[in-house]
């Protein structure tokens, strides 16, 4: 069946992973402002160590239950993880401000994403599918805005909206449902064959494994149950009318 719909991740799929060292920092320094507040001087090691527990709170859920911790919940391990007085106006405020760090210290778009996307736009309709952390989806909304791209992406499915994470199916179904396309229809790109393949191979879609992000922390699968493997988007538009020959080659009597 025809490709409709294509669904993509974002990190390491659209963006890279290259300044998360530099936005940690920058998040860190906002942690230690707001104890300052309080009188409170902290090491760079108790700050470390908090993120370090936020991110295991993190993963045990998106690993164990198919869902992300809204951003107030990371900012709220954090600063429980430093032992510090419970304000509930002031994890809120640091959650914003936690929140805002990709703004302040973008991701790059990886390479040859500001030139395929548009040309796949004119094609197919596009939506986009992310798992979010401190971030939501209305900043990396704002994000994708202020590179042009926002524009091209006709529906959107954030974890911290619709209360699950990939490869949970209600995360592509999110999206389907509102552009009236079913699971045959439509292809998703990613990066992790754990939660990106997995999910959509799951509920019916093709997969494409997205390994272009030279700078991503998480290795690539031994193997794989995605359709085929992209290594930049250039390969993408190419990839597309293959797997739908390969599909129609298979669906022949």
């Amino acid at each position: 069946m025809a490709v409709r719909v294509i669904t993509v991740d974002l990190w390491n799929t659209l963006v890279g992973a290259a300044g998360n060292t530099q936005r940690q920092a920058e998040r860190q320094r906002s942690v230690r402002r707001y104890a300052e507040r309080l009188g409170r001087e902290l090491s760079d090691d108790e700050i470390a160590m908090a993120f370090r527990e936020a991110w295991r709170y993190y993963n045990a859920l998106w690993r164990g239950q198919h869902r992300t911790p809204v951003p107030r919940e990371l900012a709220a391990v954090v600063w429980r993880s430093l032992g510090m007085p419970e304000e509930p106006r002031l994890i809120e405020q640091l959650a914003e401000e936690l929140a805002e760090g990709v703004l302040a210290v973008p991701p790059p778009l990886l390479p040859a994403v500001r030139e395929i996307l548009p040309q796949l736009a004119e094609r197919y309709r596009l939506a986009l599918i992310s798992d979010t952390a401190f971030s939501p989806g209305c900043v990396l909304r704002e994000l994708l805005r202020r590179y042009g791209l926002a524009e091209l992406f006709s529906a959107y499915s954030f974890s911290d909206e619709t209360g699950v994470a990939k490869p949970h199916p209600r995360a592509y179904l999110t999206v389907l449902d509102e552009l009236r396309a079913r699971p045959e229809e439509a292809l998703h790109i990613g990066d992790l064959e754990e939660t990106d393949v997995r999910g959509a191979k799951r509920l019916g879609m093709q997969a494409i494994l997205f390994l272009g992000d030279p700078e991503s922390e998480f290795p690539p699968p031994e193997r794989t149950s995605a359709d085929c493997i992209a290594y930049s988007w250039r390969e993408v538009p190419d990839l597309i009318p293959q797997l739908q020959d390969s599909d129609r080659a298979n669906a022949a009597p």
